[in-house]
């Protein structure tokens, strides 16, 4: 079964954002900026993709940049945020209401600010106070945007003086391009589509280790939006000091399945802890789904994750029938938050007492 479903022929579009996610790399990752370089700590504010996207550049900088990077996924930025900080503020709309309360703050403060965004009130805030603006592409589901975002990310990093890893994505283009021809062919046999067959009809549990952990958590929410399925994510060895509880009941197995997302070249301690996580969920009757990932850097290997993960719930949204662009639920929860927020000014009611 290929991802086109006949029935929702805007799956089509979804098809093509996801093909486009190598190309979004690499026209963010080679885009010349100029980045501010005094600064003595890093703040990437989003919510959804656009805190994903963060996520994916903050898991690879511990131990190659001194600078600490943090992702803020809320309404409001850390105390020690300040004039000496580089804020990115990350929306696809430019109307996440949690992201334009940070940038807010962020400009109160005095903090040094990059948008990131299509357009929207975001991108007219940093207009009027003369920020750094960086523009992403119009008319795509704001998921689809992690490939520029990522790549902005990671092009900033480098540009402010940060570790090469612009230069290392850069080097990966060929090997991502080479492994989206693998896994993913139209109408036929492929690893996304063997995936997708037998996750059909169970509830996923995606595990990774710390390394790989938000490509596991962009399956959980590509799934939950795409494929209109529960699914969730966690980390190994954490699974290991409670879910592997759970798991130990056979009966679990008949509405869930745990999908083992296994990294090439893990240290010692991981891969064994990895490979118990396996075999005791084994001991139980319950098969996991392994899947295994390599590449030549971690950040390689996480966009292979994410990469593979996203097709897979494109054909899970085929076999189950749905439309992978419908959020309706989604959308009309953030209209009302933004209503809401708005007539507060972003500050919570007081319960009467």
């Amino acid at each position: 079964m290929s991802p086109k479903n006949k029935q929702y022929p805007e799956s089509e579009q979804m098809i093509k954002e996801v093909d486009n996610f190598v190309d979004g790399l690499f026209k963010a990752a080679r885009t010349k900026l100029r980045m501010p370089i005094d600064f003595n700590s890093m703040c990437i504010c989003g919510m959804g993709g656009s805190g994903f996207s963060g996520d994916i550049i903050a898991d690879i900088l511990p131990g190659l940049w001194k600078i600490p990077v943090k992702v803020i996924k809320s309404t409001s930025i850390p105390n020690w945020v300040n004039d000496k900080t580089l804020v990115v503020v990350s929306s696809y709309s430019g109307n996440t209401k949690e992201t334009l309360m940070m940038y807010d703050q962020a400009a109160k403060r005095g903090c040094k600010i990059v948008a990131i965004t299509s357009g929207g009130e975001l991108r007219d805030k940093c207009m009027r106070d003369s920020n750094k603006l960086i523009e992403v592409p119009t008319e795509i589901q704001p998921r689809s945007s992690i490939g520029y975002t990522i790549g902005y990310l990671a092009n900033i990093v480098e540009t402010a003086g940060g570790p090469k890893i612009k230069s290392d994505l850069l080097k990966s283009i060929s090997a991502l391009r080479k492994y989206r021809g693998k896994i993913w062919m139209r109408n036929l046999e492929t690893p996304a589509k063997g995936i997708a067959e037998r996750l059909h009809g169970k509830v996923p549990a995606i595990y990774a280790p710390v390394s790989l952990s938000t490509a596991a958590l962009r399956w959980k929410n590509q799934m939950n939006e795409n494929s209109k399925i529960i699914a969730f994510s966690g980390t190994i060895p954490e699974l290991n000091h409670n879910e592997i509880v759970g798991w130990s009941n056979t009966n679990a197995g008949s509405s869930c399945t745990p999908v083992i997302i296994y990294e090439d070249g893990l240290p010692h301690a991981d891969a064994l802890m990895m490979n118990e996580s396996i075999e005791t969920i084994r001991s139980s009757g319950i098969d996991p789904e392994i899947i295994k990932i390599d590449g030549r850097t971690q950040l390689e290997r996480s966009l292979k994750a994410i990469m593979l993960g996203d097709y897979v719930s494109l054909f899970l949204a085929s076999i189950n029938g749905v439309n992978p662009m419908e959020v309706e639920v989604l959308l009309n929860f953030k209209q009302r938050v933004a209503i809401l927020l708005g007539r507060s000014g972003g500050k919570p009611k007081k319960k009467k007492t």
